[in-house]
């Protein structure tokens, strides 16, 4: 007789892709059996064996978030991972990142933070570009998946960290794209039933959302480029092609889940 494989969900929150409304989505379907874990600074990573520590240091949890956690999954024989993962588009992401970091206490250590607070959103994502920005808006989520790089105030992704995000991508059980979040929704419940048959999840409405933004995303994005004009806009364009690639293959992807 074999031991019960156990099986937990772990929402890889990518910082900026609706990833509180999907905590706050699975906290109300496992109140007491929800947990989050983070490194010591927010610029920290943690890899998929500190992951798996904390994991088995609470074996009550049937769901963990992080917004540092890397893949790959952890693997263990008594575990099944079951990971969600939101992607956004990554100019769509640059505004909303800016007006959260203007929401932040001033003595955060997010050095962001500080940028986001004494300048204008074209300020703010010039400061980015340069060589003192962070990774916030730079091929963020090509470097989150591919998780090679440590350390989030310093971090780049390479062609190289691309093809190991895409790979991780389409390896994937469920993918969601933030601005068709309903469907993703519906289609990550789906996904989980098998582990969980009694899961239901209610969308109700987004949480930590930067307010009076267009509901269309081509609006949105109208809306970047005239602020930042034709010169800092193709900047970000061509800062985050890796990060625009990934988004449309993730799109693709979303639109075949079961």
């Amino acid at each position: 007789m074999t031991d019960k494989v156990r099986d937990v969900i772990v929402h890889y929150h990518i910082f900026k892709n609706a990833g509180t409304t999907v905590d706050a989505m699975l906290h109300a379907a496992f109140p007491e059996t929800n947990g989050a874990v983070e490194g010591k600074y927010p610029w920290d990573t943690l890899t998929s064996q500190e992951l798996l520590d904390y994991i088995l240091a609470n074996p009550k949890l049937d769901v963990v978030s992080s917004h540092q956690a890397r893949l790959p999954l952890p693997e263990h024989p008594g575990l099944r991972v079951h990971p969600i993962v939101f992607l956004r588009h990554p100019i769509d992401r640059v505004e909303s990142v800016y007006h959260f970091e203007r929401r932040q206490p001033a003595d955060s250590l997010s050095p962001s933070v500080r940028i986001a607070q004494s300048t204008d959103l074209k300020g703010f994502v010039e400061w980015g570009l340069s060589d003192e920005g962070t990774a916030v808006f730079r091929n963020f989520q090509t470097i989150h998946l591919s998780g090679r790089e440590k350390d989030m105030r310093s971090a780049r992704a390479t062609n190289a960290d691309y093809l190991v995000a895409s790979a991780r991508l389409r390896e994937l059980p469920f993918v969601g794209i933030v601005d068709r979040f309903e469907g993703a929704a519906d289609a990550m419940q789906r996904n989980l039933r098998f582990a969980f048959p009694d899961i239901e999840f209610s969308v109700g409405t987004a949480l930590n959302r930067s307010e009076n933004r267009a509901p269309r995303l081509s609006s949105r994005l109208a809306h970047m480029a005239s602020l930042l004009g034709n010169t800092v806009f193709d900047r970000i364009l061509n800062e985050n092609r890796l990060d625009l690639d990934l988004y449309s293959q993730a799109a693709s992807l979303s639109l075949n889940q079961k």
